[in-house]
């Protein structure tokens, strides 16, 4: 039986990678850890630990005893900011793990965006500040109204706002600044790109593609309540398949890795002509739905076992298998996850079809 320690197993992405991993026909034993105190009960696990947040040097003191004490095979952490501290600390991990290298899975948007840029990537414009006195020409450089204002880190729309004038960015930029979350060098203003919203999710083994799909993000729970619109993960996104949005996708994880590793969560919007752009690419992070897709995969679709994404990190990770390519949009086309707060998770299509997955 594989023992496998799971970080951030109560947010809502460990939650699903753990159910994952039960779908299949595989034992496992997971030791899960959270900071949280409430939603350290939600994953399935067989052992549940606080932890203390990932900026305290005591987590990585934890996560090291952990290992030794479960004997633990693999370490899956879930969370990017976790992800991040441990391959800062890899050489006090003593077991496996399948993450990109350190300088990857550390590097911001911005520097993300300024390679992606130089290597042909069509990436939105951005502009940085380091004043409040630099708004309004950073903003007049840019012949499309609105724009996006946005941190430079963080996930879930951290800090984003469309703004329609520089006095509207500095009134927000200024608040944030005012309350000491960040400094003005933390944000940067992008071009707003108002057409489609796409996710593709991608697996690598040592510079090898194994796998990926794609998917369509169509409306964000309350979105109504929330500055931007955006509130990380959404209730229906839809599985589409397009050629050159897989080619852009392997072409942009490439071009900030030579040699990719474990997992690459590429966002993408398309312009006022629906061309896409990159905005985003997390390395070494599952994006929250992709675990799930994976249960459905195993649980409900009755597919091969490596289309559990999940589960293909996992034994590929404790060396139990071969790396073989899989392909590109493992998943048929179509297909829509309808989730949200109290309401379930249902797949659908357009056709009629609709089944109930938790």
């Amino acid at each position: 039986m594989k023992k496998i320690l799971v970080t951030g197993s109560g947010g809502i992405g460990g939650v699903n990678f753990v159910r994952a991993l039960r779908a299949t026909k595989e034992e496992f034993y997971i030791v899960g850890t959270d900071f949280n105190r409430y939603y350290i009960q939600f994953p399935q696990v067989d052992v549940r630990v606080r932890s203390p947040r990932h900026s305290d040097p005591k987590f990585i003191e934890l996560v090291s005893d952990l290992i030794s004490k479960y004997k633990i095979d693999f370490l899956h952490p879930q969370p990017s900011s976790e992800a991040q501290v441990v391959t800062q600390n890899i050489e006090k991990i003593q077991t496996r793990t399948l993450l990109p290298s350190q300088n990857v899975i550390i590097r911001d948007k911005l520097e993300t965006q300024k390679i992606l840029s130089q290597k042909n990537i069509p990436v939105a414009k951005t502009r940085t500040i380091q004043s409040s006195n630099e708004i309004d020409d950073a903003f007049d450089s840019f012949k499309i109204k609105p724009v996006w204002v946005r941190a430079k880190k963080g996930a879930g729309g951290n800090l984003s706002l469309l703004c329609n004038s520089a006095e509207e960015i500095k009134y927000w930029v200024n608040l944030w600044v005012k309350k000491n979350k960040v400094g003005f060098s933390d944000f940067m203003i992008q071009q707003n790109l108002p057409g489609r919203n796409l996710a593709w999710d991608s697996f690598w083994y040592e510079g090898k593609f194994i796998a990926s799909f794609t998917r369509e993000r169509l409306e964000y729970p309350f979105k109504h309540i929330s500055p931007s619109g955006i509130t990380g993960t959404p209730t229906v996104s839809k599985i589409i398949v397009d050629e050159a949005v897989n080619k852009l996708g392997q072409n942009s994880v490439m071009a900030i890795d030579s040699k990719p590793h474990g997992n690459y969560s590429v966002d993408l919007k398309g312009d006022e002509n629906n061309n896409f752009h990159i905005t985003e690419i997390d390395a070494g992070k599952f994006h929250t739905t992709t675990p799930l897709w994976g249960y459905i995969a195993s649980k409900t679709l009755k597919m091969e076992p490596e289309k559990n994404l999940p589960y293909l990190y996992v034994m590929l990770g404790t060396q139990a298998i071969e790396p073989k390519t899989i392909g590109f949009d493992i998943y048929s086309e179509g297909l829509h996850l309808l989730r949200h707060l109290d309401c379930g998770v249902w797949l659908w299509k357009e056709d009629g079809y609709k089944e109930q997955i938790l």
